[in-house]
């Protein structure tokens, strides 16, 4: 069970990302959490060093997609900025947000093992990629004082999930989530 929890990934941010080992192991489809993965809740629209980051992954071949779970007019006004497609109130964990990033919004049809999902929780981003079948990176929050009251409550179980994990799966926890807690 506790499992789907486990990422294939851990990095600092977005920017530690080796893009380069993503693409050359076929990666195509970057679908991207917003809140606490690419900015901070207390931001509003994407600063200089993310619109660079934008533009290399684009320059190298991605197609990035935002899936986030947070409100409409957020979401929608923070892609448009960006200039990526989105899938607002995508109800991570569960698939159809991610699915219809995927099958939708993507302007390419891509096989499973072409996609990857950056997110910064487990509870969400990471149960929602592993249910899908796709890669996921688990990205260390950006600012977890800004987190809203339901990530805040998603952070309490996430901490149960991880010291399980611990416990079953030292191997995966000391490879993967360790330096999570840090």
């Amino acid at each position: 069970m506790f499992k789907k929890f486990i990422p294939d990934y851990y990095f600092k941010s977005i920017f530690d990302i080796p893009l380069e080992e993503l693409y050359e192991s076929g990666i195509r489809l970057i679908l991207t959490d917003l809140d606490n993965t690419l900015i901070s809740y207390l931001e509003k629209m994407p600063n200089e060093s993310l619109m660079n980051w934008k533009d290399k992954v684009e320059s190298m071949g991605f197609e990035l997609i935002i899936v986030s779970n947070s409100r409409k007019e957020r979401v929608e006004n923070f892609s448009k900025a960006l200039g990526v497609d989105c899938v607002k109130f995508s109800t991570k964990p569960l698939k159809r947000g991610i699915k219809k990033a995927i099958n939708k919004i993507s302007k390419n049809k891509y096989k499973n093992e072409e996609i990857v999902i950056l997110g910064d929780q487990l509870m969400t981003d990471i149960l929602g990629g592993n249910r899908c079948k796709i890669k996921t990176l688990l990205i260390k929050a950006i600012d977890r004082s800004s987190d809203t009251f339901p990530t805040r409550f998603n952070r309490r179980l996430e901490r149960f999930v991880i010291n399980r994990i611990k416990k079953r799966y030292p191997l995966e926890y000391n490879n993967k989530l360790k330096d999570l807690e840090e």
